[in-house]
């Protein structure tokens, strides 16, 4: 039995109880599924504009005795509706959640909606009584209670307000790209293949500004959209620096062959309840925090992208206390959820596994320190950087080396996570589009420089290059390079970051990783011997961090 006919089962049962015992209602079953899948990007969601109402039922008694007289039965006193699982967004006003509603009222307040402002909001069940509809909410995968439809984001699409273009005769940017999320009526997250655009394709060979409108039901949204008038940002020279000497003498492998202690698969894991330490020279890495699999209801069906956070861990990103990983549910896909950790609240590193098990008041607070993003590009999640008031995602195709394509550069609020400004960069050989630099790792590491490393695999090399802002302009230029591919087997680089105190870089494969100068000099190794894959690294106060996968552990070590 999957999972949505479990539940259709269940509220069968719970409302014929209310009907027997708490007055009279009716049930009505509505679900509807949209899916729309391309090789870019595949959303789905599910929805239902179906309204329920109960039928009037008449009885009419013989003339003779009742003189053609027509009596109405009464009204139900509430009709629920149960759904496929949809996302919902939360609106700025509070509303308190209750834990029933029967006979047309509510009973036992169980939390504030405001508690759940960021948190991944589920549902599939509606009740309609005389004045209100409530909604049975799932927060973080966990089923709460009911809230009044008010309490949600209603007709509202999230856009940024500005996107800037490099100029590039050979892209074209999807506006659609731009959207955080687009609610209909009831608050429920739609598909951005249903919001109407009003352009359906920039293309970035032209300098111009386009006034592009957003439009899903009576919701709208407009994006002033630039391709900027530069011919030669992005233009750097790749023989500007000397290599310095690197190595090939290490191994690492594409296919982990190890998990933690309690996770055999994303349908079959319990809560793990022992650190690890993973040792190599002067570095330690120690667990800091395990993440939970899922922050979205675990079913056993493809409940869509936009409802499923999780269960693949990309990259990390750590500034202010905060830890920033960026899950898909896919790996081709590229579009997730980047999710937030408040390490200077959850001090324990095993509570986040034990979130439908901590009693409501203790959930309650407890998940205002963990944030969930809408849906939004981030590409294969690898190229992440976090500052004062911002995330990055430098959203990239893995499957793609050299590209005359630009990337994507994403800025996230920290906030209330939904896209604020989107630029698009590239990097050019001397010009030549034939010789780009397509960057499968970067990491932002302030608002106005990013450091992408480009792996040569002709020249077996290893480039770093800053990426400098002047207003909305990129400008690249090469700074070091490691001769070498580190590895002499082909595995892909699994994290990149740079430490801003001590100007080095840091490249991690699974169960490696290097220090290397400013300038490409390789540094020093640590090798360790986990099984399990890297998903990011990250550098924040002296301290580096790595994300393991098999389940998501968050590592930490201080730097020396």
């Amino acid at each position: 039995m999957n999972y949505s006919k479990k539940v259709l089962t269940c509220a069968s049962a719970l409302v014929i109880s209310l009907g027997i015992f708490a007055g009279y209602s009716t049930t009505t079953f509505a679900a509807s599924t949209s899916q729309n899948t391309s090789t870019k990007k595949t959303d789905s969601s599910a929805k239902s504009d179906i309204d329920s109402s109960s039928k009037k039922d008449l009885a009419t008694k013989d003339d003779s005795e009742a003189g053609n007289v027509t009596d109405k039965k009464k009204e139900p006193a509430q009709t629920t509706t149960s759904y496929d699982i949809m996302t919902k967004v939360a609106g700025a006003k509070n509303y308190k959640v209750w834990k029933s509603v029967s006979n047309g009222k509510v009973h036992t307040k169980v939390a504030d909606g405001q508690n759940f402002r960021y948190s991944h909001i589920q549902s599939n069940q509606s009740i309609k009584t005389k004045k209100y509809t409530y909604w049975l909410i799932y927060v973080d995968g966990r089923r709460v209670g009911w809230v009044n439809q008010n309490y949600f984001a209603r007709n509202t699409i999230e856009t940024p307000k500005t996107v800037s273009l490099v100029r590039n005769d050979n892209y074209t940017f999807d506006p659609k790209d731009a959207i955080s999320y687009a609610t209909d009526s009831t608050g429920t997250v739609v598909d951005n293949q249903e919001v109407n655009v009003s352009k359906s394709t920039i293309n970035c060979g032209t300098p111009k500004t386009y006034k592009v409108k957003y439009t899903y039901g009576s919701g709208s949204s407009t994006v002033a959209i630039t391709v900027r008038k530069s011919t030669k940002e992005g233009y750097g020279d790749a023989d500007s620096v000397s290599a310095k000497k690197g190595t090939n003498d290490f191994q690492s492998w594409d296919s982990h062959y190890g998990a933690s202690i309690n996770y055999i698969s994303p349908k079959e894991f319990q809560p793990e309840t022992v650190k690890h330490t993973f040792s190599s020279g002067n570095l330690s890495l120690t667990t800091r925090l395990y993440q939970p699999v899922l922050l979205s209801i675990k079913t056993y069906s493809d409940d869509g992208n936009i409802n499923r956070v999780g269960h693949i861990p990309e990259g990390v990103t750590v500034s202010n206390n905060w830890a920033y990983t960026s899950l898909l549910s896919h790996t081709n896909l590229m579009n997730g959820h980047i999710v937030g950790y408040d390490l200077s609240k959850l001090k324990s590193p095993y509570n986040p596994q034990h979130l439908n098990e901590m009693s409501q008041d203790k959930f309650n607070k407890y998940v205002q320190n963990i944030k969930v993003s809408p849906y939004i590009p981030i590409g294969h999640g690898q190229a992440l950087g976090s500052t004062d008031k911002y995330i990055y995602a430098l959203v990239n195709d893995h499957t793609m080396h050299q590209t005359t394509d630009s990337e994507e550069l994403v800025q996230i609020r920290k906030s209330d996570m939904c896209i604020n400004k989107i630029w698009t960069v590239k990097t050019w050989n001397k010009g030549n589009a034939e010789d780009s630099r397509y960057y499968q790792n970067a990491v932002v590491v302030d608002d106005h420089t990013m450091y992408g490393l480009y792996h040569d695999t002709e020249k077996h090399r290893y480039e770093y290059w800053k990426l400098s802002r002047t207003g909305d302009n990129w400008y690249s230029q090469l700074v070091g390079v490691t001769d070498g591919d580190f590895v002499n087997n082909g595995a892909p680089v699994q994290g990149f970051t740079y430490d801003t105190k001590n100007n080095n870089f840091y490249i991690s494969f699974n169960d490696l990783i290097f220090k290397v100068g400013y300038d490409g000099t390789l540094k020093h190794s640590y090798q360790f011997k986990s099984g399990r894959e890297v998903e990011g690294i990250s550098i924040s106060d002296n301290k580096l961090y790595v994300n393991l996968a098999q389940r998501a552990e968050l590592l930490v070590g201080d730097l020396k």
